[in-house]
C-alpha cells in the first residue's frame, strides 16, 4: 500500500504563516470548540456519532469547590454537577452542600457528532479517518523537523503516524497514571521553560467496529522562545490504539481548536482488518514518516515534544534570518513588531 498524498504543500508557507499573519505570535485566545464531546445520548440523531467512555476516576473535594466547579475541571461543563450527584448519592444528600475532604468518583460516556463523516475523509485502504472541513493533506518540513502525512490547514496542522501496533506501546500506557507521571516527569527535566498546562485524557471506544479501541490524549502550551513569553503555540497529541494498528497525531495551531480537532480525527480514525488476510496485514509498507524520532522513556510511543521543539525552533530562526540583513537585535525588534 503506498502513500497517497492529495496536496503537497510549501512548508516555509504553511508553517510560517504562524509568525507572519495577523494576530499569531501574541498568545491565542480561547478558540469555540469545533468538536464538542457532548455527554448526552445522540444515538438516535440523523448524523454518525462516535462514542467515548471516559476513566473512571478519583476527585477530593477542595474548600470552595462546588458540584459544578468539579464539574467544569472534570469536564470542562459544569452542567454534568448532576451527573456527579448521582453517581455519589451515598455521599452526596444535597447536590449543595459538599464538604472538603470527601473523595468523590467521576465517569462519563460522551458522544462526538461526526459531523465531516459525509466528506469521505482519509481512505487508505487499510485504515481510515474522518478530516477537518476544508483541509487539504501534504508535507511539512521545517529544519530536522519532518512529517510526509499532514492535515493542514492555514495556520493548524496534524502531523500523522501510523503504524503497525507495537507491543511495547500498549505496555506503556497500560498504567496511563503512570505513563502520565513518567510524561511529566520527562518535560520537567528537559521542557520546563517551554511547555506549560500540560493535561492528560483516556477515552475506551467499544462496540464500534474498526473504530474501537483506546484514545490517549495530552495536550500542552508550548512557549516558542524565552525571548518573547507571551509567543505561545497550542499543541495536543494523540495515540490511538486499535486490535492492529497504532495512529499517533501531533496537532498544533493558533486560534483554533486544535485539542478537539486531534480528539475528533483520534476518536474517528478506523481499521479495515481483513480476517482472510490475517497473516498479511501490515501498515508499515506505505513509507510514512515523522521525524526526528527521539529516545525517551515512553517506549512505543513519538516523542512529541522532540519534534515540536525541533519544528518551532527551527521556524522562529527561520524567521529571524528572513527578516532582512539586520543585526540579531534589530532583527528581533522588527520580528516583535510583526507578532504584535
Amino acid at each position: 500500500m503506498g502513500l497517497r498524498i492529495l496536496k503537497k504543500l510549501i512548508p516555509c508557507v504553511v508553517a510560517g504563516s504562524l509568525l507572519f499573519n495577523g494576530t499569531p505570535g501574541i498568545e491565542a485566545l480561547a478558540a469555540e470548540e469545533e468538536y464538542p464531546l457532548v455527554y448526552e445520548d445522540l444515538s438516535e440523531g440523523e448524523e454518525p456519532v462516535a462514542v467515548l467512555f471516559c476513566d473512571m476516576q478519583s476527585y477530593t473535594v477542595l474548600p470552595g469547590d462546588s458540584l459544578w466547579k468539579i464539574a467544569e475541571k472534570l469536564w470542562g461543563d459544569g452542567k454534568g454537577y448532576l451527573d456527579l450527584a448521582r453517581e455519589n448519592k451515598e455521599l452526596i444528600k444535597d447536590p449543595d452542600v459538599i464538604f472538603p475532604g470527601m473523595v468523590l468518583t467521576a465517569s462519563r460516556t460522551g458522544s462526538i457528532i461526526r459531523k465531516e463523516a459525509k466528506n469521505g475523509g482519509v481512505q487508505m485502504g487499510d485504515y481510515s479517518m474522518d478530516m477537518p472541513y476544508g483541509w487539504g493533506v501534504g508535507v511539512i518540513e521545517m529544519g530536522n523537523a519532518f512529517t510526509n502525512f499532514a492535515m493542514i490547514d492555514d495556520q493548524t496542522a496534524i502531523a500523522c503516524l501510523i503504524q503497525d501496533r507495537k507491543k511495547e506501546t500498549g505496555t506503556s500506557v497500560r498504567d496511563w497514571e503512570q505513563c502520565k507521571e513518567r510524561i511529566t516527569g520527562y518535560v520537567s527535566k528537559n521542557y520546563e521553560e517551554q511547555v506549560s498546562d500540560l493535561q492528560f485524557e483516556h477515552y475506551r471506544m467499544e462496540g464500534q467496529g474498526g473504530m474501537s479501541g483506546d484514545i490517549y490524549l495530552y495536550s500542552f502550551t508550548w512557549q516558542v522562545s524565552p525571548a518573547y513569553p507571551g509567543f505561545t503555540i497550542p499543541v495536543c497529541v494523540g495515540l490511538k490504539l486499535t486490535d492492529h494498528i497504532q495512529a499517533e497525531f501531533v496537532g498544533y495551531g493558533m486560534d483554533y481548536d486544535i485539542h478537539g480537532a486531534v480528539r475528533y480525527v483520534s476518536a474517528t480514525f478506523e481499521e479495515h482488518f481483513n480476517p482472510d488476510n490475517k497473516e498479511g496485514f501490515t501498515v508499515n509498507d506505505s513509507n510514512m514518516q515523522l521525524t526526528p524520532e527521539a529516545e525517551w522513556e515512553i517506549d512505543g510511543m513519538f516523542n512529541s515534544f522532540a519534534w515540536v521543539d525541533e519544528f518551532f525552533t527551527s521556524l522562529f530562526n527561520k524567521a529571524l534570518n528572513t527578516l532582512g540583513g539586520e543585526e540579531e537585535k534589530s532583527a528581533r525588534e522588527k520580528l516583535m513588531e510583526k507578532m504584535n
